[in-house]
């Protein structure tokens, strides 16, 4: 399977020329094609059928841009099996007129993965007010699948729509016309849209809708049967675009509308099957008429069943909060509603005239009826209801905390520096259990077919961040769960036959909790050369490489990129004024996997370690840390990535108990900024003691550009001695450099480059430190 570095293929990724005459050379069968960070402008990508398992992917995030502009240009267009798109922004800040993606019909098996899109999405026909043609509804994201196929859009944000809420638009963010095969949406943000924001009321093929935030947009969801909606959230508490072609305005949140006959060799069929809406919250409270209802069928599907849902809704619009109607196809068939089911459902209703839950199509049967309906309006029409739900009771609040993390800053995607973890239980016939502990947040995923559990919650439901850092439960026999883990694993526990990897490497239980370093000394042959180091980096870890010896004087720093699978690259990097030759040099690592972790120590305390991954640029940005620790702890961060060719350094700020800073830093005679780096930390508790019967010891000490004399407290055979700036007192671009490294101390200074002056001086600041025996 061929794989291509697209800019050694010679692609511009400056966004200047457009990307389409390498990226043609590239496209085949079989191929991945990665982008490394920057910014590409592409006219078009045609996926032709036959071109299967082609990816385009992004491992540490890229910018796509449009060449061309228009609603009827098609800009990626698929019709082949195993397509991935994964870990670009698209960015439409100063497209007139976005393109629209598809997959089409005969394309199965696609996965569009962690895109987020930049800037407005309108319409060509956005000014066409009122024209009362609802075919002037422009689609920005066309999705379909073959029979016996999937799809899956995932960690996708369409959170800043087609217009302000004071303007008209005709977009829709995703259009599902017809499918046959299975579409699932995991994890996507959609927001301020101003036409239907996702249409799916007629594929015959199964439709899920998981983990998904809606707010201020036009229709949530229209659907029809055969659909799940899982742990979605739905609010309208503000104005909304209104739409062109109809200059009206109508915010529901899942909308059943079986209206369209049957017609399977087109994947048509908008009645047949149930529609579930479980473990979802609506807070509709808007007095305007725009604000309609939350849950509402006009013309109800085969079965509907709603389990485990919280409303809360006020408003103006003639619309009650729950309501089924009496509803037809177009061929005038009536759209029978065989089945209804309201089971522990929570409506608070305000409306001054309108129900709670109105039933103008009583069902040829009924599931469980259960729940509560309270607030100042109307509660139920229906005596059935009335008999088996608790009326003008208090009713459980909506909790409308978003169900995936809020969107990423500009130049990130989502889950950048998540792992992947797979439980594969496919090749055995009995089921495996599991407990993921996350770092920060365990959330299920659909990638590579696997199957998106809706009940993995500690609690046996869905659980939404920042209370998500524990996925647990049972893998059936034939089945592959999967799960993207930030802040690092923790801990993964199974009970089972099945296989664990970690981002495709094989997963050895207790490798996650243990601290490793290591001594590396070498030269820099010049500037451009990258050396390897193999076996010092736990797996999926981060790795601390600082300070460097004083053997040459010329300021220098160590610099790192491709941290995984134990191995990382450095060179010893001078600034950017000098020739970037230098001599023998020796620095120690010091490598966690992410999470928090509290370890055992030698008298029977434990000791905390709290390592993550963030992404910098040269603005001081917050890490948060918790409430882990109950000191502040000493902060060692390092980029772990090469992004930007000048040379840099992170530098930490305002360290304490919950949090602390980090920026980048050029040397001073650049003032362009540097590109966004993968900045890895570990924070540690400060104390001195034994890990595993050997010494360490983590401290602070004041120190400037002159050299001070640390004096361990402890006595060490073979001195591991890392250390990072606490403070930025000396705004001046500056590292750490040690000597005289023995087995009770070590000197150390602050040193200053001289790009921009020649002056050295800088003022005092706090540097924590860390001391290891080579054995921990």
């Amino acid at each position: 399977m061929p794989t291509y570095d697209i800019v050694e293929q010679g692609a511009d990724e400056s966004g200047q020329n457009a990307i389409d005459p390498v990226l043609t050379d590239l496209v085949g069968s079989n191929t991945t094609i990665v982008f490394p960070p920057g910014t590409y402008r592409l006219n078009e990508l045609v996926v032709q059928s036959g071109t299967n398992d082609l990816e385009l992917i992004a491992p540490n995030g890229a910018r796509l841009i449009p060449g061309r502009s228009g609603d009827n240009i098609r800009w990626i267009d698929v019709y082949s099996n195993g397509f991935v798109l994964d870990g670009f922004e698209l960015d439409m800040r100063n497209v007139t007129v976005p393109p629209f993606v598809r997959m089409n019909s005969s394309a199965g098996d696609w996965e569009l993965r962690r895109l987020v899109t930049r800037g407005r999405v309108r319409s060509a026909t956005d000014l066409n007010i009122q024209s009362n043609n609802s075919g002037e509804a422009r689609t920005y994201f066309r999705l379909s699948s073959a029979a016996g196929t999937r799809g899956l859009l995932q960690d996708c944000y369409f959170h800043e729509g087609s217009c302000a809420p004071t303007e008209a638009s005709n977009r829709r963010a995703i259009l599902v016309e017809s499918s046959s095969g299975a579409l699932t949406f995991n994890r996507c943000w959609f927001e301020l849209w101003g036409e239907n924001t996702i249409y799916a009321k007629k594929p015959e093929g199964r439709l899920e809708i998981q983990n998904c935030f809606f707010r201020n947009t036009q229709n949530g969801m229209r659907l029809g049967g055969n659909t799940g909606v899982h742990n979605c959230v739905s609010i309208k508490n503000a104005a909304h675009p209104i739409q062109s072609w109809s200059g009206g305005s109508l915010q529901r949140g899942v909308n059943a509308e079986a209206t369209v006959p049957a017609n399977s060799s087109a994947g048509i069929n908008s009645y047949n099957g149930t529609l579930t809406i479980a473990d979802s919250d609506f807070y509709h409270r808007y007095m305007d008429t725009s604000c309609g209802g939350p849950i509402t069928a006009p013309a109800p599907c085969q079965r509907i069943d709603i389990q485990r849902v919280r409303i809360s809704y006020e408003s103006t619009k003639n619309h009650d909060a729950i309501y089924t109607y009496e509803g037809r196809l177009s061929d005038g068939t009536p759209a029978n509603l065989e089945y209804f089911q309201l089971e522990d459902v929570h409506v608070t209703n305000d409306h001054n005239s309108e129900y709670g839950v109105f039933i103008g199509q009583v069902p040829d049967s009924w599931g469980t009826v259960s729940g509560v309906i309270g607030g100042s309006g109307p509660q139920t029409n229906s005596s059935y209801i009335q008999n088996r739900m608790t009326t003008n009771g208090d009713p459980t609040p909506p909790n409308t905390t978003p169900p995936l993390p809020s969107p990423p800053a500009l130049g990130d995607v989502p889950m950048e520096q998540a792992q992947l973890v797979r439980i594969d239980n496919t090749e055995n016939s009995s089921p495996t259990s599991f407990q993921i502990t996350a770092g920060e947040y365990a959330l299920p995923a659909g990638n590579d077919g696997s199957t998106i559990p809706t009940d993995w919650g500690s609690d046996g439901g869905p659980r939404r961040p920042p209370n998500s850092d524990v996925a647990t439960g049972t893998v059936p026999a034939g089945q592959v769960y999967s799960f993207y883990v930030t802040g690092g694993i923790v801990s993964i526990e199974t009970d089972g036959p099945a296989t664990v990897t970690v981002d495709g490497e094989p997963y050895e239980p207790g490798t996650e909790a243990v601290p490793t370093t290591s001594t590396i000394s070498s030269d820099q042959p010049d500037a451009t050369q990258w050396q390897l180091a193999e076996s010092v980096v736990q797996q999926n870890g981060v790795v601390i490489a600082k300070p460097l010896s004083f053997n040459g004087s010329q300021p220098t720093h160590v610099r790192l990129q491709n941290v995984a699978d134990g191995d990382f690259e450095y060179k010893l990097e001078e600034w950017a004024y000098l020739d970037g030759v230098h001599t023998s040099e020796t620095f120690h690592t010091f490598s966690m996997q992410p999470g928090e972790r509290e370890l055992p120590r030698t008298d029977g305390t434990s000791y905390r370690i709290k390592t993550g991954q963030t992404s910098v640029q040269d603005e001081f940005v917050t890490v948060s840390l918790g409430d882990f620790f109950e000191t502040a702890p000493v902060v060692l961060a390092q980029p772990q990535t090469a992004n930007g060719t000048e040379p840099t350094v992170s530098r930490l700020d305002n360290v304490s108990t919950s949090s602390f800073e980090v920026r980048l830093q050029e040397e001073e005679a650049f003032t362009d900024g540097h590109q966004s780096e993968t900045v890895g930390y570990t924070a540690l508790q400060p104390t001195t003691g034994q890990l595993e019967g050997t010494p360490f010891e983590v401290q602070r000490i004041t120190v400037t550009d002159d050299w001070s004399q640390i004096a361990f407290q402890q006595t060490y055979e073979t001195p591991q001695f890392v250390a990072d700036m606490q403070t930025f007192n000396g705004p001046d671009t500056a590292a750490l450099r040690y000597r005289n490294l023995t087995s009770t101390g070590v000197e150390i200074k602050v040193e200053e480059e001289q790009s921009a002056d020649t002056e050295t001086n800088h003022a005092s600041e706090v540097i924590g430190y860390a001391v290891f025996e080579d054995s921990v």
